[in-house]
């Protein structure tokens, strides 16, 4: 798991994402993940709305990390987002939201969730790396920051 990278998991990357409070943006982002990924929306959409129920998981600093067990999954699925407008996401700041990396795990394998979410929180304390995400021009340049910053993580 030393090598375990989150450029590895994101397949769906979504800038400036329209909406405007909570639900509607967990929503878009699990209609965005769900249709590259062949998954029922409104699954993935219920499995996260749970989860945010239970408790927020906006970590501040902008950023937070929605994620859920899904019983049909057999990997790790991520999706990265950001979104055009500040979200009241109930962060531990109190500061809003802008960017979101949705994590979805398999059910069968609960300690796989934790280590993806561990890595993906670790990776996002970067307030440069968060700044220069929200200032990305493409999804490309998104990906390739991340795997700039996955090199130096490795390195150290």
């Amino acid at each position: 798991m030393k090598d375990y990278r989150i450029s590895n998991f994101i397949y769906e990357i979504g800038l400036n994402i329209d909406c405007e409070e909570k639900y509607e943006c967990l929503k878009k982002m699990a209609e965005r993940i769900a249709d590259k990924m062949n998954l029922n929306a409104e699954d993935v959409f219920s499995y996260l709305k749970a989860r945010e129920k239970f408790g927020s998981t906006a970590l501040g600093g902008q950023f937070a990390l929605p994620h859920a067990k899904i019983d049909r999954l057999d990997k790790v699925i991520g999706g990265l987002f950001t979104t055009k407008n500040p979200i009241d996401f109930g962060s531990l700041d109190d500061m809003p939201t802008r960017i979101f990396f949705v994590v979805l795990a398999p059910s069968a394998k609960p300690s796989i969730l934790l280590k993806a979410v561990a890595k993906v929180a670790k990776i996002f304390k970067d307030e440069q790396l968060k700044e220069k995400i929200l200032s990305a021009k493409n999804e490309d340049e998104v990906m390739e920051l991340i795997k700039e910053k996955e090199e130096s993580i490795q390195k150290a």
